[in-house]
């Protein structure tokens, strides 16, 4: 779900352009960015990963739609240089569309 949230947040926020939702969705974006750059693991991956550990295998959508999602075919580096081009395209939107007051 936060993936849903960081993608479709950029557009539903342009669209509704509420100010508690573009700094939440800026910031939490921020936040996730921050743990690639240290190297932190996301604490909902590591949650996730836990739960995954105590249920079955799971579906065959589950299974492509990890594979689609944590793209383990594609370089962390570049993983990373995308979530950041994102980011400056989240924060530059605040100046080329600014926040209601």
């Amino acid at each position: 779900m936060i993936v849903l949230f960081f993608i479709a947040g950029f557009f539903i926020g342009l669209s509704w352009n509420q100010p508690m939702f573009r700094y939440i969705h800026a910031g939490s974006l921020g936040g996730i960015t921050l743990l690639m750059i240290l190297r932190i693991p996301c604490p909902l991956t590591l949650l996730e990963e836990a739960l995954r550990n105590q249920s079955y295998e799971g579906s065959f959508l589950a299974t492509w739609l990890n594979r689609i999602l944590y793209l383990e075919w594609f370089d962390p580096l570049h993983v990373l240089i995308v979530n950041v081009l994102f980011m400056v395209l989240v924060l530059s939107s605040f100046w080329w569309h600014p926040v209601k007051k």
